[in-house]
């Protein structure tokens, strides 16, 4: 079991009743009986308590001057400063504290440490021993942003509730939504009390303090009875109702999400007046606190080198092709003998030849065998890694030796400053990925030791010089560049005379292919004779069609120092980029760092919050891509999630459901949650709430698993019984949700939290809702599904290409009425699932009215719309959402190649909107019994859905509605075929996840069959219309 699995080791759950073992400051051990869910305080005063019946307890001083401390379960030693905190929540190795004086001069920082301890899952102090070069660089440079955005958004009140409370706004600022709405007027609910409201309306770029005079207008009276002083307008602001967001700012009423939402919905928005001074007597007012680590020298060998470039010492001087030896092996799982092999790369591109070692056996294997490259030392590119591989030599029935892969290892030939690797290197190796295959390298896994203790590692051994060598200045490029350009123009021997570059202009043809390879899909395979066609006119490229750059990336010879010099001299003063091209250039085939940071420069410039959010998990995933700690990307998405709390909330978990505690990788994450959490300032109470909430979760799904022979009524009591307890109900109660952190979760329903039928026995747990007019609104009851044992990273992704999806189809004035609940895993196959309302599955309703459970009835679905929705207009509404949310399910299901649609997997709400869920099952990996596909058809569309689409009509298909149907499906289809390559980007910036079913470009691909890329609309259509 995990060291830090349980509230104590051995444990899931701490017994009871324990006895405590605590060593005074005077030497003598007491022996306490506790209960588990004391407090230290609590302990503490029964220390003292019964301290007086123990040996020289006289000469201990006042109990304010100790504190506990002791080990964790993850070996570390601890000071609990904190004296709230309950003893089943410190995860001790075994039962035992001691009472120390604490240091008051680093108290802040131990309370501090202490509590980003509890947000990332592992003690900070191991943080500290990572006493890189690296590391240390990226800790100063993220406090310096830290402080930097601090020094803004802290400075006032009304910036603190700017980050912390303003409503998420909408990119979109197309009036398109409300013309037909109220004559281009936008119509309000304001509730001044739980009894009073007051309808306004007012013009679409009226912004909420125009809302808050026209409501303070139309109710003067009505407020003076309410208060009896004078009061402005900065005196109030406007709290969406049932939920902890304010809109805040100068910004128009329509441009936030939630106004826009609910017109959508044919809603009238609802709004609450709210004292601005009871907003900002919630804000913490937290300072910001130096870490001591900022403040240390460190003294290393590595950094004491002379890190100047040396004018005798040159890349572009050396002399030598590129080499490595490999001494030896460690810790080596296999029975034939083993090789290395090794080769460079750039990005997924092979520049070098392939060399290995000679076969040997696997018992403490040692070559001391050097291999040399056919690429020179003077050609080696900025983003150049070796990729080694571990392999077992067999002999085939041929006599033939054939090669497997065992394990994996990635080394950057630079460091983060441009350093030449030099001198040996441990290099703790991977195991080969599920699709290995024929694999022998895989370039785009990750760099750095994988940190596996028991996994193979391999010692090398690089070439050592007079003195560091960096890759050349940019200055130095350029000049290359030019002398490349002359040597092109035939100048090269007239060096004084300045040299005029005339790039012949393409022919109309040429131009043709250039626009036709700009808008082809990422994926797409670009001929021999195109790519010259991109590299001869690359100077037309940047000027005419900046969005050509993933191509000519994928043209440069990254072999040869003068084509790259030739191409950044290029991107230097290539002009701004559309998203979709920024985000394609931050994928698995893009190495190059300058290339990634002009990408994400441009994101930076052209995102707004709304987008960052919309594509927060691929910038996260893409993360994983970056070569170094120190990047581009992670300082643009740390300012924005620092600048942004609801960006934040899902950058935390999004980052923290990756760390398994096994890689590099791990530290990295740790290392930027690090930053994150010391900007959070007083919000990161908030957030350890929500992690200790989950912890208790997962350690009682982990205890009800081991009970799974229990009755489940047995099993049903235990839950209760767990829940009820203090421990549990402090952290459970009174928080921030993890799905929207905007909805305040109150009190536990414990009678209505039950343990689901599902294999892996998931929680059903259900909340007050705590904002007082929560009932009135009709959400005083939020429900949500905790897992535990499932990956949910497939269901996040899927759902949200279903959003992205809709938005495609709103931009293009079509309205699906699409219902995409939240799915957010939190840990290793641990996570959240948002419960939609007034819904149900399909089967469900099909069984209603029948004894068997092999039987159904077909019209049971369009009987249940009926009964929910009594009145011919309730009716016709319904059966119209029912028709769109189809329409958009058949055609996002087609395209996503979802498998497993059963009734079970279906859900319709009363209003009549069907929505899909457990996506456990894409990109064309349909479920096979007896190696045959269960599913023969593309997308689910049964006869009772027909029939609700017929209105009840008999033989359906051949109903007018049907055709009407069949034409929004083929619309929709085509709205999201015109966004295919972005499409294609999404699923390629996920392939880092390891989700089993995308793992390389072969799965992506997929979605170009579906998608029909290479055929023109009409052909598209066609395709679609005939599966």
């Amino acid at each position: 079991m995990p060291c830090s699995s349980g509230e104590l080791w051995g444990h899931h759950l701490m017994p009871q009743k324990i006895e405590l073992d605590i060593l005074l400051p005077n030497g003598v051990v007491m022996i306490l009986k506790c209960a588990r869910d004391q407090t230290l305080q609590q302990v503490k005063n029964l220390v003292w308590r019964e301290g007086p019946k123990y040996p020289y307890f006289h000469l201990i001083s006042a109990e304010s001057d100790y504190v506990f401390t002791s080990v964790t379960s993850d070996a570390k030693k601890e000071e609990f400063h904190d004296e709230t905190r309950r003893l089943c929540d410190l995860h001790l190795f075994v039962p035992f504290l001691k009472l120390v004086e604490p240091n008051a001069s680093t108290r802040q920082e131990s309370i501090l440490n202490s509590q980003i301890s509890v947000a990332l899952g592992i003690p900070v102090n191991q943080l500290d021993e990572l006493e890189v070069p690296e590391v240390i660089s990226f800790r100063r440079d993220a406090i310096n942003l830290c402080e930097e955005i601090l020094d803004v958004r802290e400075r006032t009140p009304e910036n603190r509730a700017m980050y912390a409370y303003c409503a998420e706004l909408d990119r979109s600022t197309n009036h398109s939504l409300f013309d037909s709405y109220f004559g281009g007027l936008v119509i309000l609910k304001v509730w001044l009390s739980p009894t009073y409201t007051i309808t306004v309306k007012v013009h679409l770029e009226a912004n909420a303090d125009t809302v808050v005079r026209e409501t303070l207008d139309s109710s003067a009276k009505k407020i003076a009875s309410l208060d009896n002083s004078n009061k402005q307008c900065s005196d109030y602001v406007l709290k969406i109702c049932s939920r902890q967001e304010y809109l805040l700012g100068s910004f128009p009423i329509t441009q936030y999400k939630y106004i826009r939402d609910a017109v959508r919905r044919e809603e009238i928005p609802q709004l609450e007046f709210v004292e601005r001074r009871v907003l900002y007597d919630k804000l913490p007012t937290e300072p910001f606190h130096i870490p001591a680590y900022y403040r240390r020298t460190y003294r290393t060998s590595e950094n004491e080198l002379p890190l100047t470039p040396q004018p005798d010492v040159h890349l572009w001087k050396l002399v030598g092709n590129v080499r490595v030896q490999i001494l030896w092996a460690t810790f080596i799982n296999a029975t034939d003998n083993i090789c290395v092999k090794a080769a460079v790369f750039h990005g997924d591109e092979q520049i070098s030849s392939t060399q290995e070692t000679a076969s040997i056996p696997n018992k403490n294997p040692r070559w001391n065998e050097t291999l040399t490259f056919d690429l020179p030392n003077t050609e080696i590119p900025r983003s150049a890694r070796l990729c080694v591989s571990l392999c077992t030599v067999t002999r085939s029935k041929k006599k033939q030796e054939e090669f497997c892969m065992i394990a994996w290892g990635n080394v950057n030939l630079f460091d983060f400053r441009g350093l030449l690797i030099s001198g040996k290197v441990r290099l703790d190796l991977w195991p080969p990925p599920m699709s290995v295959d024929s694999m022998i390298f895989h370039p785009l896994g990750v760099t750095g030791s994988s940190l596996d203790s028991e996994g193979a590692s391999l010692q090398l051994e690089f070439d050592r010089y007079t003195g560091p060598i960096f890759y050349p200045a940019k200055s130095e490029i350029y000049d290359l560049a030019l002398l490349a350009d002359r040597y092109e123009a035939g100048k090269v021997n007239d060096d004084t005379t300045p040299v005029v570059i005339i790039h012949p202009r393409p022919t109309e043809k040429e131009i043709a292919t250039l626009r036709d390879l700009v808008e082809r899909d990422p994926l797409c395979e670009v001929s021999e004779q195109d790519r010259i066609i991109i590299w001869k006119h690359r100077k037309f490229c940047s000027t005419e069609l900046p969005g050509s750059l993933p191509r000519l990336v994928g043209v440069v010879k990254w072999s040869c120092r003068e084509t790259v010099a030739q191409f950044y001299e290029l991107l230097r003063f290539w002009p701004a980029i559309p998203m979709n091209t920024a985000l394609s250039l931050l994928d698995c085939k893009t190495a190059d760092i300058y290339v990634r940071e002009f990408a994400v420069r441009n994101l930076d410039a052209s995102l707004p919050d709304s987008d960052v959010l919309d594509l927060l998990l691929q910038l996260v995933q893409s993360l994983k891509y970056e070569p170094y700690l120190q990047s581009t990307l992670i300082m643009f998405l740390l300012r924005r999630a620092l600048n942004n709390r609801l960006i934040g909330h899902y950058f935390f978990w999004h980052l923290r459901s990756e760390i398994s505690g096994k890689s590099w990788l791990d530290m990295r994450f740790s290392l930027i949650l690090e930053a994150y959490c010391r900007g959070l300032c007083g919000h990161l109470k908030d957030l350890n709430k929500q992690v200790e909430a989950l912890e208790k979760l997962t350690m009682l799904t982990d205890t009800l698993k081991e009970r799974r022979d229990d009755a489940p009524r047995d099993r049903l009591k235990f839950l209760t019984e767990q829940i009820r307890q203090a421990d549990f109900l402090e952290v459970l109660e009174n928080l921030n949700s993890p799905i929207s952190p905007c909805l305040e979760l109150g009190s536990l329903k414990v009678e209505s939290c039950r343990i689901m039928d599902s294999a892996k026995r998931p929680l059903w747990l259900v909340w007050n809702n705590n904002d007082s007019l929560a009932n009135t609104m009709g959400v005083g009851e939020t429900a949500a599904i905790f897992k535990n044992g499932d990956d949910l990273r497939q269901d996040m992704l899927t759902l949200q290409v279903l959003r992205v999806m809709d938005e495609f189809w709103w931009m293009e004035g079509l309205d699906l009425k699409l219902i995409t609940y939240t799915c957010l895993p939190t840990g290793k196959q641990v996570g959240l699932i948002q419960v939609v309302p007034n819904a149900q599955t399909v089967y469900t309703i099909q069984r209603r009215s029948t004894l068997s459970a092999i039987q159904v009835n077909s019209k049971q679905l369009h009987k249940f719309i009926q009964e929910k929705n009594k009145s011919e207009a309730q009716y016709l509404r319904a059966i119209d959402i029912f028709t769109r949310s189809c329409a958009g399910y058949c055609v996002a299901t087609f395209i996503l190649g979802i498998g497993d649609r059963n009734p079970d997997n279906i859900m319709i709400s009363e209003e009549g909107n069907i929505f899909h869920i457990d996506f456990g099952h894409f990109l064309g990996h349909f479920k096979k019994k007896f190696g045959i596909n269960r599913e023969r058809v593309p997308f689910v569309l049964t006869e009772d859905f027909l029939y609700v689409i017929a209105k009840g009509a008999e033989n359906p298909r051949k109903s007018p509605e049907f055709q009407e149907f069949q034409k929004l499906c083929g619309r929709a289809y085509l709205i999201i075929r015109r966004h295919a390559n972005l499409l294609i980007s999404l699923f390629t910036l996920m392939l880092p996840t390891g989700i089993p079913e995308l793992q390389s470009i072969s799965d992506v691909d997929y979605l170009r069959k579906t998608l029909a890329v290479d055929m023109s609309e009409a052909e598209a259509l066609n395709y679609f219309q005939t599966m």
